[in-house]
């Protein structure tokens, strides 16, 4: 039965409106105390209460004394690391003392600004990379492709100036400058890719190529392995350590600050004011440039990756072998040789598919490629290594990252005229607002790195050996003589005598052979009108190799006697025995 609650009363509803109820006064409960009101438990609350207060107090206060001894601590690290380090302020940091870095700092400093170069202790540079001359590893076909046919004018341009700059040093310093002259040779497989070369070299950049036939370039290097050469002008080869030096020389007199670094080096290039951090003192600066491939594999790839290739490098002594060329001469076509001669001694590099860890390995690929050109025999290579050589994709690694920070490496064979071109792009784009360095930025993407990297070039390096390989059985089979078109001679007894020669059934004509498709070409090529002979002698004899021909007919003690007269000379009649 529902109750009612009144104020005071308790009241029992009626289930029937009909029956009335009269209601029963309920007395309310009395109000009893609550046990957290009472003063015992008031008590006990306040002493409870006041005990954790207390262990809390204990328990702040000592990780208070903790945390400000643990701070204190690090002040004091802090404060004895800032005291050991030192801070220099500078305009431009240049990090890398490889010729761009060089070149670079001698530039912006003679310029009014406030260099620092960064140097480093790397290996020793090849006597291989010591040559100066203008032009790219990247076919000129391939750079049009890429940048334009004006873009690549404009390079070429710029690549052949930067060559007569650093010639203009090097001869203004005292570096010796020769022997003279480099060569881009080809196989048979390869000579059309060289003809075209030069016809597009030619029309982009005159009279800095010089096409050498099969012949003279026989007669240059001693071998018959290469059909087509194409010479660069001008080249000179340098020693890369001397023009260091001269470099160097200059640098200090040009007012920059030279530190080494001995350890690890951090970088936080980001921001305005750029912090370069070793051990014992910190760089900062607005503008950084790392150059060279130590400065790139010191910062790691989170700042610079470094596009690398397997190489090897050696010699052998042939006293036997003469070879009147002393230039660079570099193969085309193939996956990469360069040579030069010295005094009997062969200096080669070649590259390879995966990396050579052993000097027996890295001589038994140089015996290899050297066989292909001379007589090795049974002499020993000196100085045979594997190395891992910078290799940005036949163009030079020029361009801006980030604000204010800006990269060049050069591959190991033009390191040194791509240094002093890096060194006019970069400086120029600093100190003149030249925006001419855009003109590499295409170029500016790194290959693949790491596995990905090493299995791509392990694929293309085989691919190009094969293919060259099949093109030149190819060729073989299609300018071998048909065996049944040969007649044999007919067969005499030994004591057989003849006396009249047309009695003998008649010899078949020789079968001409069919010429390459690269022979007309060449002879197109190599025609030239009456009013350019001059240029071209001018050209020859710049290029290198007219001299060293010229140095093979003086030693020849006498001049072999002609098998037969020239149809145009005048023969004296012979007049009959016992006349």
């Amino acid at each position: 039965m529902p109750l009612l609650m009144t104020d005071g009363l308790c009241a029992v509803q009626p289930e029937c409106p009909r029956r009335s109820v009269t209601p029963r006064p309920i007395p309310a409960p009395g109000r009893r105390a609550k046990c957290h009101e009472s003063a015992a438990n008031k008590r006990f609350l306040k002493r409870k209460a006041s005990a954790w207060a207390g262990a809390w107090r204990i328990v702040f206060m000592i990780d208070t004394a903790s945390s400000r001894a643990a701070a204190q601590d690090v002040t004091d690290r802090e404060r004895s690391d800032a005291a050991l380090k030192r801070t220099y302020d500078c305009d431009i940091c240049v990090v890398g003392d490889d010729v761009a870095g060089l070149a670079i700092a001698i530039d912006l400093a003679r310029r009014g600004r406030e260099v620092i170069l960064l140097t480093f202790t790397g290996a020793r540079p090849l006597p291989l990379d010591g040559i100066l001359s203008p032009g790219f590893a990247m076919p000129t076909a391939a750079l049009v492709e890429r940048v334009g046919q004006h873009d690549a004018q404009e390079l070429l341009i710029l690549s052949t100036q930067a060559s007569e700059r650093a010639l203009a040093f090097a001869h203004k310093a005292g570096v010796a400058v020769g022997p003279r002259g480099r060569l881009s040779v080809a196989r048979p497989h390869a000579a059309e890719a060289l003809f075209r070369e030069h016809e597009l070299r030619q029309e982009l950049a005159p009279d800095t190529t010089v096409l050498v036939g099969a012949q003279d370039l026989a007669a240059l290097l001693g071998t018959s392995t290469f059909t087509a050469g194409l010479g660069v002008v001008p080249a000179e080869r340098v020693s890369p350590a001397t023009l260091k030096v001269a470099l160097e020389a200059e640098v200090l007199a040009a007012g920059v600050r030279v530190i080494p670094v001995d350890g690890a080096l951090a970088a936080d290039l980001k921001g305005l004011r750029k912090y370069l951090t070793a051990a014992r003192w910190r760089v900062r600066a607005f503008q950084v440039v790392i150059t060279g491939p130590e400065a790139f594999a010191r910062l790691g790839p989170k700042v610079a990756v470094l596009p690398r290739a397997p190489w090897v490098y050696g010699g052998f002594r042939l006293p036997a072998v003469e070879v009147p060329y002393a230039g660079m001469v570099e193969e085309t076509g193939l996956t990469g040789l360069r040579y030069h001669f010295d005094a009997g001694r062969l200096t080669l590099a070649a590259a390879t598919a995966t990396r050579v860890m052993t000097r027996v390995g890295a001589a038994r690929v140089l015996r290899r490629h050297a066989a292909e050109l001379y007589p090795v025999g049974p002499s020993l290579s000196d100085e045979a290594s594997g190395r891992m050589l910078p290799e940005p994709a036949g163009m030079p690694l020029v361009h801006e990252g980030e604000r204010g920070v800006w990269y060049a490496l050069a591959a190991a064979g033009d390191a040194l005229s791509h240094g002093f071109l890096a060194g006019r792009l970069i400086s120029g784009a600093i100190a003149e607002k030249d925006d001419r360095i855009a003109l590499l930025q295409p170029f500016a993407s790194t290959p693949l790195s790491g596995w990905a990297g090493r299995v791509a070039r392990f694929a293309g390096y085989w691919h190009v050996r094969l293919a060259a390989r099949l093109h030149m059985d190819k060729m073989a089979s299609s300018l071998a003589p048909d065996p049944a078109d040969v007649v044999p001679a007919p067969d005499l007894l030994p004591d057989e005598h003849v006396d009249d020669a047309r009695a003998l059934p008649p010899m078949p004509a020789p079968a001409v052979l069919a010429a390459p498709t690269a022979l007309p070409r060449r002879g197109m090529a190599a025609a030239t009108s009456a009013s350019r002979h001059a240029a071209r002698a001018a050209l020859h004899a710049a290029s290198g190799w007219a001299s060293g021909l010229a140095a093979r007919a003086a030693a020849e003690p006498a001049r072999r006697r002609r098998a037969r007269p020239e149809p145009d000379e005048e023969v004296p009649p012979q007049r009959p025995r016992g006349a």
